[in-house]
């Protein structure tokens, strides 16, 4: 099966082009070389070509993509494919979140409806092409550097997570506070306490009876800021990062913290869930400090996302 959060399963793509104009190296897999190289009149093609920062087969002034319209979907490299889809593929299915860099995925965000994981959406077939982070065989995520969680606890915990982000969806503070009174809650739980999954719901218990603000000073969020840029290889490095004057409108911010808490790589290559929160902490402050689309593009798309997971569970 797969999930996906419920503001995200009408995603379909819309033609903004923003992937195609991004000047992103998107690699060629051999198997798609020699269609695209014929298609654009070269001998060899190991990288899309670009031109003045626009993919070379993406019509401006029609928002479409020469390529796909000739040759085909099928025919596309996998990153073009993908986009903007971030996918964690795990023995229960595959969970997929989407990047709000894309503008379609971003104007999702501003779904007044519920916030909730559904099952098998239209857009988010079970048949479908999913390729990100798969963990298929790999142990589930960390509890704490010392201790495993089992993947049905893991699950509940995301599903927990989602819900308490959406009653508090007006204030992303007060949902980080309540996360943290859950991760602290469940942090020291060893086997001699009962089941995990008995656990991980007393925790949440705790957490919705949490009213606090989560509060994060400004060297704090500078740190954060310079942590991120540094997980970003140095050709894609940006020097300067532009600060937002806008605030968002109310929710936009909680639904962004879901589709992170979502789906959430550093779960899986972190050092427990004291990271992954710290993961949701930064993206809350990226968000805030320059949008959730330059958000999304450090996050999702320029840093290296296990360099910035050992950076987040330092």
């Amino acid at each position: 099966m797969t999930r996906v959060l419920s503001f995200h399963r009408a995603y379909r793509c819309r033609d903004s082009g923003d992937c195609c104009s991004a000047g992103w190296p998107i690699p060629v897999e051999p198997d798609r070389a020699g269609g695209l190289a014929r298609l654009a009149g070269r001998r060899s093609m190991t990288l899309l070509p670009v031109v003045d920062g626009r993919c070379v087969f993406h019509d401006d002034a029609r928002r479409r993509c020469h390529a796909q319209e000739t040759l085909g979907h099928a025919a596309l490299p996998l990153a073009c494919r993908q986009f903007p889809r971030v996918s964690v593929i795990d023995p229960r299915g595959v969970s997929v979140t989407l990047s709000h860099f894309c503008p379609t995925a971003r104007g999702l965000l501003d779904d007044g409806g519920a916030t909730e994981i559904v099952v098998d959406a239209p857009s988010f077939p079970a048949d479908g092409e999913y390729e990100g982070l798969d963990v298929r065989a790999a142990l589930p995520p960390l509890l704490r550097p010392d201790m495993l969680m089992d993947w049905e606890s893991w699950w509940l915990w995301e599903a927990e997570s989602v819900a308490l982000i959406a009653a508090r969806a007006e204030s992303a503070g007060t949902a980080l506070a309540a996360l943290a009174v859950a991760v602290d809650d469940v942090s020291d739980w060893s086997p001699g306490r009962g089941p995990l999954d008995q656990a991980v719901r007393s925790a949440f218990a705790s957490a919705r009876e949490c009213r606090a603000l989560r509060h994060v000073d400004d060297r704090v969020r500078q740190a954060w800021v310079d942590d991120v840029v540094a997980s970003i290889p140095p050709p894609h490095r940006p020097s300067v990062l532009d600060r937002t004057t806008a605030a968002l409108p109310p929710g936009v911010l909680g639904r962004f913290l879901a589709a992170h808490a979502f789906a959430n790589w550093t779960a899986h290559q972190g050092t427990g869930l004291h990271a992954w929160l710290r993961s949701l902490e930064v993206a809350s402050v990226l968000a805030e400090d320059f949008g959730v689309r330059q958000a999304d593009l450090l996050l999702r798309h320029l840093a290296d996302p296990a360099a910035l997971a050992v950076r987040l569970g330092a």
